[in-house]
This record gives structure tokens, C-alpha cells and sequence, in this order.
């Protein structure tokens, strides 16, 4: 029998952002992930179907709110977008949005956001959101653990997750992920942080996206991040 978990959580990191100018409603700020994978995917140009929607709203709103909402809606939002709360640091600023993903088509985006309006979401006035900032989204994973501490996704290919008792800061991280890279510990990768709530307790753990990726490779990046991370001197929560 599966392990089968569906969890709440978030992930944080840099992204690049471009801004949407067309096909969205007046007075109002979309802005997409130019390159959601950056640190894998090098200078391949970007594809032509959106990838990360980021759209901007007046104030903050919790998750089951944004699920709500979508739940509410389900016929403009159509069932293979999957939605979440993000908030993003841009020029010192935090800025709350919907993160939208595996939406098919730019023209529909001002159709969606009139449906989360009649949903009482309110968004935010006209800004130009651009260039690198650091994202934190809230979400559910869905997900299989295959090994102790080790799981696989259930909702995207190539996507795994790994847990770990390292309480850390982004730069830290960061240069963990920078050795591993250099350590040459297999394949091309992209490791971003990530919190997971599971029983009541927050729970550390990297999203590891590669392609093909399988469970040994999985376990090896867990085991050289544990290894580089207690080398740092961080501490353990």
C-alpha cells in the first residue's frame, strides 16, 4: 500500500519575474516566472504555455482562502489549474498574490481574475513587478514517501522532496546547493527550500526537480546536504 500524503506547506526562492501587459484586467498587476527551474534549466529560451502567474492583490489571503475561492469557481478556473497564496519581496517590499500554475492560455488570464473577483479577491493597482525577487508560496503537496524521510510527487513529474533537521537561512542554503553543484553529485538539478506542517509539527525539507528523476538519485542528494549542512555550523533545530 502507497504512503500517500496530502500536506500543507511552502516553498521559497528567487525567481525572475516578467510583467503581463496584455490580456489582463485594467489597473491591475500579473506578473509570470520567467524561468521557474533557472538554476537547471541555464538560458534555454522560455516556453511559449505560462508558467508561474503571479497575480497581485490588495492584501494578504491565507491559503483555505484562495482554495475556497477556487473551489467556488471551478468552471472558470477549469480543474488543471492548481492554485495557491504567495507573497513576494520586491524592492524591500512584500507583496501578497495568487500564484497560478498550469493555466493554458494568456488570453483567458483578465477571465480568471473576473472570476476570483466575484469571489471577493481584490487586487492590486497597477505596478511594474519585474526582475529578480524572492517568492514564498503556500500550498498543497500532494505526495508519496518511497524511503524514510524521501518523497516523490504525485502532482508533477520530476519533482521529489527530501526532510532534514537543518534550520537555516536562504544564503546558507544557498551555499550548500552551490557545493553540491560543484561536488558534481550527478545530474543537472534544482534544489529550492520548502516547509512542510505534518501532525502539528514544521517540518524542513528541499524540493528537488531534475529530470528523470528517480529515488537513488534522491537519497544521494540527501545524504551530501546533510553532510555539507552539518559541516556549517548550523544549528540543529
Amino acid at each position: 500500500m502507497k504512503n500517500l500524503f496530502i500536506l500543507s506547506g511552502s516553498i521559497t526562492k528567487k525567481e525572475i519575474l516578467v510583467a503581463i501587459k496584455n490580456h489582463i484586467l485594467e489597473n491591475t498587476c500579473v506578473s509570470e516566472a520567467n524561468s521557474p527551474y533557472a538554476n537547471y534549466y541555464g538560458q534555454l529560451p522560455r516556453k511559449a504555455k505560462p508558467n508561474s502567474i503571479f497575480l497581485f492583490t490588495n492584501r494578504f489571503y491565507f491559503l483555505e482562502e484562495i482554495l475556497s475561492c477556487a473551489q467556488g469557481a471551478e468552471k472558470c478556473l477549469m480543474e488543471s489549474i492548481n492554485i495557491a497564496s504567495a507573497h513576494i519581496l520586491f524592492k524591500n517590499r512584500q507583496l501578497p498574490a495568487v500564484r497560478i500554475k498550469n493555466f493554458a492560455d494568456y488570453s483567458q488570464i483578465a477571465a480568471l481574475q473576473n472570476c476570483l473577483l466575484a469571489k471577493g479577491i481584490t487586487f492590486l493597482p497597477k505596478l511594474y513587478i519585474e526582475g529578480e525577487v524572492e517568492t514564498r508560496v503556500n500550498k498543497i503537496f500532494a505526495i508519496e514517501e518511497v524511503d524514510h524521510g524521501i518523497y516523490m510527487d504525485m502532482d508533477e513529474d520530476n519533482k521529489g522532496y527530501f526532510f532534514h533537521e537543518h534550520k537555516m537561512p536562504p544564503e546558507k542554503f544557498m551555499q550548500i546547493t552551490t557545493k553540491m553543484k560543484n561536488n558534481a553529485v550527478g545530474k543537472l538539478f534544482d534544489m529550492v527550500q520548502g516547509e512542510i506542517l505534518r501532525d502539528g509539527n514544521v517540518m524542513e525539507m528541499v524540493r528537488v526537480f531534475a529530470e528523470g528523476l528517480e529515488v537513488s538519485f534522491l537519497q544521494t542528494m540527501k545524504q551530501e546536504f546533510n553532510k555539507l549542512a552539518s559541516r556549517s555550523n548550523i544549528l540543529v533545530s
